[in-house]
């Protein structure tokens, strides 16, 4: 980086430090295109580009305050807008593979009948289960919410409630594995 721009950007930097009106705007008015273009190249996506392009002056607004060195903001702000896609990319695979695992379960058991009593036998292993558990595996599966919907219901992250259904799911397997194995 030549160090006309090193200087601007550490004065843009200082000047969000100080808390100056428009400065934040000022700095995104400089680095907002290339850090797009870098987020577009990570990901193959604009619109996901967008979203990390977001994120990222979300946590380099709440982090600026905090960068010991201002001439190094446009590198601190490139490592944020990294991290971040493949925080992204990371949610999106998890989601992928949740996606994949659900749709071979549900293949897989397509063709299986059950009866009354299978029906009390997978109530009674449902209620053996700890409540976070069971809250999501009966928001889910007797109510079809979507992921986005239970998290919403339970207030946490979609994630935690991918995280639940599966550890849910793995329990209620153990459960009635005696039954039909």
């Amino acid at each position: 980086m030549d160090p006309v721009t090193r200087v601007q950007d550490e004065w843009l930097a200082l000047r969000c430090q100080a808390g100056e009106p428009n400065a934040f705007q000022d700095l995104a008015t400089v680095v907002g295109q290339p850090l797009f273009y870098y987020a577009v190249k990570l990901t193959a996506n604009p619109e996901t580009a967008r979203d990390i392009l977001q994120e990222t002056w979300l946590r380099a607004h709440r982090g600026i305050r905090h960068l010991k060195d201002p001439a190094s903001v446009r590198p601190w702000l490139y490592s944020i807008v990294r991290a971040a896609a493949i925080d992204h990319i990371r949610r999106d695979t998890a989601r992928e593979r949740a996606e994949e695992i659900h749709s071979a379960e549900a293949e897989r058991t397509a063709g299986e009948s059950f009866d009354a009593e299978d029906a009390a036998e997978v109530h009674r292993a449902l209620d053996q289960l700890e409540p976070r558990h069971r809250e999501v595996l009966t928001l889910f599966f007797l109510e079809d919410f979507s992921h986005k919907e239970i998290a919403a219901v339970v207030g946490c992250a979609e994630g935690t409630v991918k995280s639940r259904l599966y550890y849910a799911k793995q329990e209620m397997r153990e459960l009635l594995k005696g039954k039909y194995a």
